[in-house]
């Protein structure tokens, strides 16, 4: 192979490992063009927890089912010695093994010799407390034995891949948003409670804990969250169980289920939205949570905006700032003139200035306009 060709076969393999970081079956065309790049009977990746033994996930473009079976990858996986060395170069097993213990062992004997895979090329592509990624090469016996070009090959590669797993991480659960999520969460008043696969508050945001704290209705009691007596929870179990079952069954149609609790028919004293947070499969091994519970209280005023935010975005004088973030509340005129000490007529011509700026003339439009404007987040 020329020195053209190659550039163009790595350029190709590492386009393919940022494709994969989006792809509903991450890097097996990846594992397919690798195989067929350095001649192997199969390339794989291997992901698993060092946190949770036994927690892995194989990814390969072989749809051979004996190869590929989870009873054949759970005993290769149990006498592997590879999840348990640090690779930090390309290594074969008989390396790792000398003077025939690769030839010796349970792992050729039992589960590689009967699928004639006798050449094994490793290199570890990221490994710390948390998660330990592998890539390897297989040849069959027939083969020749891996050489200089696909130890560089994988040498190569590895850094990209580690790149993307972490890019597929940040894609999949969004860890680089989190922050502002919360943040925002917080901003628009939203009280957050995240729960774990059980059904137990895993965290919540600072709104949540102060509206629960408050609350005569909803409560978290042995870290489950629990309607008081005299409202009906019938609908909020019912909500958390049919998230968390399309949490398990990875079901991403499921989009959520709205419910109110009531004191009492027609009279509601709490909006709530459950939402599954649907995981990766390749990062279910750590923890994380399940599902989202998202509660507004209903007797609570509007949203609070800041007036200053408010004139640099709308161009509003000091005066019509205030008014605008009074009305966001859901304060009336009336109450709105005595909050500024001002006459009403006074609030009325500030108030035709915020309609002049915002190009309505109907105090509906203004408070709704208020109420999804990005001056929230600030």
């Amino acid at each position: 192979m020329g020195a053209a060709q190659r550039i163009r076969g790595y350029s190709d393999l590492v386009g393919l490992v940022y494709d994969g970081v989006e792809e509903a079956r991450p890097w097996r065309t990846l594992m397919s063009r690798l195989s067929e790049q350095t001649a192997s009977r199969d390339a794989n990746l291997v992901i698993a927890s060092p946190a949770t033994p036994g927690s892995y996930v194989l990814i390969t473009d072989n749809e051979d089912p004996v190869a590929t079976g989870r009873t054949h990858v759970d005993g290769v996986m149990s006498v592997n010695p590879l999840l348990e060395q640090p690779l930090p170069r390309a290594m074969t097993l008989d390396e790792i093994m000398p003077n025939g213990a690769f030839l010796r062992s349970a792992l050729y004997l039992q589960f590689l010799k009967p699928l004639n895979i006798r050449y094994l090329l490793s290199r570890d592509v990221l490994r710390d407390d948390m998660l330990c990624a592998m890539l390897t090469l297989e040849r069959n016996a027939d083969q020749e034995p891996f050489g200089a070009q696909e130890r560089e090959m994988l040498e190569l590669i590895t850094p990209h891949i580690r790149r993307a797993i972490r890019l597929r991480e940040q894609h999949t659960q969004g860890s680089y948003l989190q922050g502002f999520f919360e943040e925002a969460m917080a901003k628009l008043s939203i009280a957050c409670v995240l729960l774990d696969g059980h059904g137990r508050v895993f965290s919540m945001n600072e709104c949540a804990e102060q509206l629960l704290a408050r609350s005569q209705f909803l409560g978290v009691r042995n870290e489950v969250l629990r309607c008081a007596n005299g409202v009906d929870g019938k609908p909020l179990a019912k909500a958390i169980e049919l998230v968390l079952a399309a949490y398990r069954n990875r079901c991403r149609s499921q989009r959520g289920v709205g419910l109110q609790l009531e004191t009492s028919p027609g009279n509601g004293v709490l909006d709530i939205v459950v939402k599954p947070l649907i995981s990766d499969r390749l990062l279910e091994s750590r923890d994380r949570p399940a599902a989202v519970v998202y509660i507004n209280d209903c007797r609570q005023p509007g949203i609070e905006l800041d007036p200053a935010v408010l004139v640099g975005m709308y161009g509003f004088t000091n005066c019509e700032s205030q008014l605008a973030a009074l009305l966001a509340r859901g304060t009336n005129l009336n109450d709105a003139a005595e909050h500024l000490g001002v006459s009403i007529n006074t609030v009325k011509t500030h108030l035709r200035g915020v309609y002049e700026k915002m190009g309505t003339n109907k105090q509906a439009r203004v408070v709704a306009q208020l109420n999804h404007s990005t001056a929230r987040l600030l």
